[in-house]
């Protein structure tokens, strides 16, 4: 992989990692996982899911966040269905990828009216997956329901591995349990009960070989266990809860990939738009129309913005347009990259490359 390919993965994780809604503890979660990672967050992930996904190939993506769960188990937050929706349609459309959305019976509602936003049939899974060797082109995925209990999670986690032979699972803004088996939210409540135990997927997933990823931006979500250490120094609640257990909010499952965003969405969005510039597909990452809708589609099925409590297509207390202005410049990004004159950059790096080798010779 040529510096240039990286340096233009450096800048997307910069780009996704601004602190723009102040909380405080995203340089220090990014810093941690590029010591575990040693590379570009995105790239890292990018280049993974390129090379372990084959067309036609299932891959599981869970998210769902139930927020406010001592009101409702029904009310879920924004930030995460996007992500999720949005990184599998670049998975789609570059790499032949059917995905499986794994989330809260309650929220699958909200997660099926997000998929079809982004333009996906939403079948049962068999049909889904022989949508994809239809002979007339059927663009589907499968939202399936995930069980709250541990023993049910770990035989359904059994049941679908050896059923769909998934060839990635990667989780976004999807809570994870700490080292007593309590998720938290980010105000460090217990947030137990209500949330799918996708952890139980990413252990099989491990004993299986699949490769898995995490996405997340506030510490207690799957993935964030490879940088325990980190959120129980810097952030709130993460060496301690505010919930009888005590032990924090640091979870202690790892994912072989993490990528740490200001948004979870964005996190999402950066690893698309690295797999675009990867195999040079500016329409693999989606345009700033397919946003809109997607956040509003979100929103319309009763998702709210986690930060306000509104059932509106912000997120973490962002506006709607500021992500949309996100996606810009992802866009413009991955344009520049993969045009004439980031070719004939990346051509020059590499022979420049080439000559210090010579002359270190």
């Amino acid at each position: 992989m040529t510096a240039y390919i990286e340096a233009v993965a450096g800048d997307i994780d910069r780009l996704i990692t601004i602190d723009i809604n102040r909380r405080d503890v995203i340089q220090a979660l990014y810093q941690a996982a590029r010591m575990k990672i040693k590379r570009p967050l995105v790239l890292a992930s990018a280049e993974a899911l390129a090379k372990d996904i084959s067309p036609g190939s299932v891959v599981f993506i869970a998210t769902g966040w139930p927020d406010r769960p001592w009101i409702s188990s029904k009310i879920g937050e924004l930030d995460g269905p996007p992500g999720a929706a949005l990184l599998a349609r670049s998975l789609h459309r570059i790499l032949g990828a059917v995905p499986f959305f794994l989330i809260e019976e309650e929220l699958q509602h909200a997660m099926k009216a997000t998929a079809r936003a982004v333009g996906f049939a939403v079948l049962p899974p068999d049909q889904a997956i022989a949508a994809y060797r239809s002979s007339a082109p059927l663009h589907a995925a499968s939202v399936l329901g995930f069980p709250t209990e541990i023993p049910q999670a770990i035989a359904e986690s059994q049941r679908l591995i050896s059923t769909y032979h998934p060839t990635a699972m990667i989780a976004i803004e999807k809570g994870s349990a700490n080292e007593k088996g309590i998720i938290h939210n980010a105000r460090g409540m217990d947030t137990t009960a209500c949330m799918a135990k996708v952890d139980e997927l990413v252990k099989e997933s491990h004993r299986s070989g699949i490769i898995t990823i995490g996405i997340g931006d506030g510490g207690n979500e799957i993935g964030m266990g490879l940088i325990a250490d980190a959120i129980r120094a810097h952030v709130p609640y993460g060496a301690r809860c505010a919930c009888p257990c005590g032990a924090g909010i640091a979870p202690s499952v790892c994912t072989d990939m993490l990528v740490t965003a200001s948004v979870s969405n964005w996190g999402a969005y950066g690893v698309a738009a690295c797999l675009a510039v990867l195999k040079g597909q500016v329409d693999g990452l989606h345009d700033e129309e397919v946003e809109r809708r997607t956040l509003r589609e979100a929103a319309d099925a009763g998702l709210i913005d986690g930060n306000t409590g509104y059932v509106d297509p912000g997120a973490d207390g962002i506006p709607a347009r500021t992500h949309v202005a996100m996606i810009t410049v992802l866009r413009q990004l991955v344009i520049n990259a993969i045009s004439p004159r980031g070719l004939a950059l990346e051509k020059e790096v590499g022979l420049q490359r080439d000559r210090n080798r010579k002359e270190e010779i």
